[in-house]
């Protein structure tokens, strides 16, 4: 069967992302399917602020601040990212099959459509949207609830992730006629199911992320063919997003010193912070995470792989506006019946606390939705 995937996969800097991209695509096409990536750009698709209110909030000096602070920050990561490739870009082209068509816009998806016999949307956050403005991302969500289709494809989503533990019935309503067309529908955190249930869609199973489907070996496969880095010493490894969390990253340094550890720190998502980081490329991070004494972490794939891996981590709880993201860490806390693996800035001691670990499976049904 041909698979179109729409997920996320433009990032220079989060390995999770692409990492995810490629798993499922690897599961899929392991499998006798000839799954590829379809080339989307949701950022052309977003929705400008009208005019007026971009005037309104040019003449708040409060605002205005805010908005050449943000600027400011965007030259420096991409500046960043110029003096220390990751090389993001050559793991997409020898690892990810991707359309031959790029997809700047919604309306080029649905003008030509890219020919398959069913389009998978997940996993990551792909259902994550500002939901108190769908006006502004309404094109966006319609592209990742696969509203481009013909009605002989099949629409399927696996582990789909919302994001976030609640939606405006406004959102609602204008995804529920979306979800209606699907002929199977996964998430990847357990509230995620309460949500397609409030979009009239009750049937959603509740699923592993794909990079799980896969065993470590996959993932060993992938730095021992490459060159990469070592780590001659004992080392922990802080990998740190820069989604909102109230933690002392000192912290973690102190506690490796008391462990005679050295600190690898990596970044992504933009984090810039002054402190000497690693800059990995993704065989490199696979490998940090797999040779690691400890991991800590505010990634959710970050805290997928060290289970994987089998390590002993611990993971920085958000807070916040990002707080309802928790549910992903939970979800998975529960799927892999390692217990809770929180740390703060005054306890690391679920670091030394071993766990077992549950196996993972595909369900029966998603298999189905793909045969029949």
């Amino acid at each position: 069967m041909k698979i179109g995937i729409m997920t996320f996969w433009w990032s220079n800097d989060n390995y999770g992302q692409l990492l995810q991209c490629y798993a499922l695509q690897k599961y899929l096409r392991d499998r006798g399917h000839d799954a590829f990536l379809i080339r989307y750009n949701w950022e052309n698709d977003l929705k400008q602020t009208p005019f007026l209110i971009r005037c309104a909030k040019a003449l708040n000096p409060v605002l205005l601040y805010k908005y050449l602070l943000n600027k400011k920050h965007i030259v420096d990561v991409q500046k960043e990212q110029s003096l220390n490739s990751r090389h993001f870009d050559d793991f997409r082209s020898r690892y990810i099959l991707q359309s031959k068509d790029f997809y700047p816009t919604y309306s080029a998806l649905k003008e030509n459509p890219p020919e398959a016999d069913a389009y998978i949307v997940g996993s990551d956050q792909v259902w994550n949207y500002w939901f108190e403005n769908t006006n502004r991302f309404y094109r966006q969500l319609h592209a990742y609830f696969l509203n481009f289709s013909s009605e002989k494809t099949k629409r399927i989503s696996y582990a789909a992730s919302w994001g976030v533990t609640d939606i405006p019935k406004k959102a609602a309503s204008e995804i529920a006629p979306l979800l209606k067309k699907f002929d199977y529908i996964s998430v990847r955190e357990e509230s995620g199911v309460k949500l397609c249930a409030d979009c009239g869609r009750k049937d959603a199973e509740w699923v592993c992320d794909p990079t799980l489907l896969l065993s470590a070996e996959k993932y060993r496969e992938i730095y021992k063919e490459n060159e990469i880095r070592k780590i001659e010493k004992p080392f922990l490894l802080l990998y740190m997003l820069s989604n909102q969390c109230n933690f002392n990253i000192q912290k973690a340094f102190d506690f490796a010193n008391s462990k005679g550890l050295e600190v690898v720190y990596v970044t992504g998502n933009g984090v810039i912070d002054g402190r000497k980081k690693y800059f990995a490329t993704i065989p490199e991070w696979l490998y940090l995470v797999d040779n690691a004494e400890y991991v800590i972490s505010n990634s959710f794939h970050c805290a997928v792989f060290s289970t994987i891996f089998h390590k002993q981590f611990g993971i920085v709880k958000l807070f916040g506006t990002a707080a309802s993201m928790n549910a992903r860490f939970n979800s998975l806390f529960d799927l892999r019946g390692c217990g809770e693996r929180y740390v703060n800035n005054t306890d690391f001691s679920v670091l030394e606390k071993s766990y077992e670990i549950k196996a993972v499976s595909v369900s029966d049904k998603f298999f189905k939705a793909l045969a029949e």
